[in-house]
């Protein structure tokens, strides 16, 4: 028995997934903010659903005096685990703002703009396209 496949257009589009490509492929430009201060800088960072959070120099987030609440242990692409703060940060995306998880990274680190923000924002990574788009919230 062969199972007919569903058109494109009709499939559920979850946020922080990628689509139509490889992640990693495209950026976007968004800004971070202090959410106490309102404190901000305009970024541009590399769209990644295989990383979970964003990722930001520290000296940026620093500045911004974004606070660290903790640190956790990560695996980064090279198989070396780091010991790196997180801490909140508001986040404005197309034009509306919500509040993500922020990494301090080192300086060598690329701004990544992780699937955990997306999911916030409900968006997923249109890689073919090189864009994000809506996606579909499910509860």
């Amino acid at each position: 028995m062969t199972q007919k496949q569903q058109p494109a257009e009709d499939w559920i589009i979850l946020p922080g997934t990628t689509i139509g490509g490889e992640v990693g492929t495209f950026r976007v430009d968004f800004t971070i903010l202090n959410r106490n201060t309102g404190q901000a800088r305009s970024l541009n960072g590399l769209v990644d659903t295989g990383a979970s959070y964003t990722v930001i120099p520290a000296q940026i987030l620093d500045e911004l005096g974004i606070e660290r609440d903790e640190t956790e242990l990560f695996s980064l692409a090279d198989g070396s685990v780091h010991e790196l703060a997180i801490g909140w940060a508001d986040m404005e995306l197309q034009g509306r703002t919500r509040p993500v998880y922020v990494v301090f990274g080192t300086d060598r680190q690329k701004i990544l703009l992780g699937a955990m923000a997306l999911e916030a924002f409900a968006l997923a990574a249109d890689a073919r396209h090189r864009r994000l788009i809506r996606a579909e919230l499910t509860l």
